[in-house]
């Protein structure tokens, strides 16, 4: 950041009335290190805090309203502290990266591949003939993207990634060999999605592989040809998708995870640690397990 904040700016910024003096803040900090002029959250009521606080009067706090009349810092109250506190990072204190918009010398981008405007294209990557990708859109190091693949604006490819690259499909002929099936479809990556490193996000045997916006992916995850994952879903470090799931709107799944091939997951599903997912999952259940089951209330 350029230049040091009022504590008053901030909460203005998150259209938040400020409680108490008008400090300055230059930095951030968390609950377990608090150092001077920073701005700490904290996303539950605990009277340890109340004192830990109190005991900083140079520091700005975003806080429940469990804390409303018991600080004495400069603080808001907030029905999320922790999105306010994302937002206060990303809008003040996140880095400008001074590549951002450039595309690097030792980039491949073949000839055909379509870039929007402000694109960022890491070093050793690849960009297919056949790419499309949207405004904004950060592709990190060492990322390969081939065939027909487009991406949307805004979004992010984190190191390692590799799209549109055949999947996983054989059938045997008649002395038993594995014959390849040909995978001649496509991906298409909606706006405002993140895919973490090292991911492989297979192109469809036919048709698309889809990632609807604002779905997230962790580090390590595989998305195999054919699958839908749709908006807003986060996918954590480790999960396995085979061919042809359809994961709803807004699910969780949690790291470790295994999904049968041809299923369909419902929308706000949590799929717990290391689940092994077999069959069709409804809307909002929680599943846990191997195999998995549903969690009942």
């Amino acid at each position: 950041m350029s230049k040091s904040l009022k504590s008053s700016e901030i909460a203005s910024h998150l259209n938040l009335e400020l409680i108490g003096n008008d400090v300055l803040v230059n930095s951030f900090s968390q609950l377990s290190n608090i150092r001077p002029n920073t701005v700490v959250f904290a996303k539950k009521y605990n009277d340890g805090f109340i004192y830990l606080l109190n005991a900083h009067m140079d520091i700005f706090a975003i806080v429940t309203s469990d804390y409303k009349g018991k600080l004495n810092c400069s603080h808001v109250i907030s029905n999320n502290p922790r999105l306010d506190y994302i937002k206060v990072l990303t809008d003040f204190f996140e880095p400008v990266d001074p590549d951002k918009g450039k595309i690097d010398p030792t980039a491949v981008i073949k000839i055909g591949a379509v870039l929007g405007k402000n694109v960022t294209i890491g070093a050793n990557c690849y960009v297919g003939p056949k790419v499309v990708i949207g405004d904004n859109t950060i592709i990190h190091p060492n990322v390969v993207i081939d065939n027909i693949v487009s991406i949307g604006h805004d979004c992010e490819i984190k190191s390692g990634t590799v799209i549109g690259q055949s999947g996983f499909g054989f059938e045997r002929d008649e002395n038993g060999d594995p014959i390849r099936f040909p995978h001649l479809g496509k991906v298409m990556i909606g706006n405002n999605v993140s895919i973490g490193a090292n991911n492989t996000v297979d192109r469809a045997t036919l048709g698309a592989t889809i990632l609807e916006d604002y779905v997230k992916t962790d580090n390590l995850v595989h998305i195999a040809h054919n699958d839908v994952i749709k908006y807003g879903s986060l996918i954590t470090a480790g999960a396995i998708f085979s061919g042809g799931v359809t994961v709803g709107e807004k699910t969780w799944v949690a790291p470790n995870t295994c999904f049968m091939q041809q299923i369909t997951i419902g929308s706000n599903v949590t799929i717990g640690l290391g689940a092994v997912v077999l069959k069709n999952v409804d809307d909002y259940a929680v599943m846990v397990g191997n195999p998995a089951h549903k969690l009942e209330k």
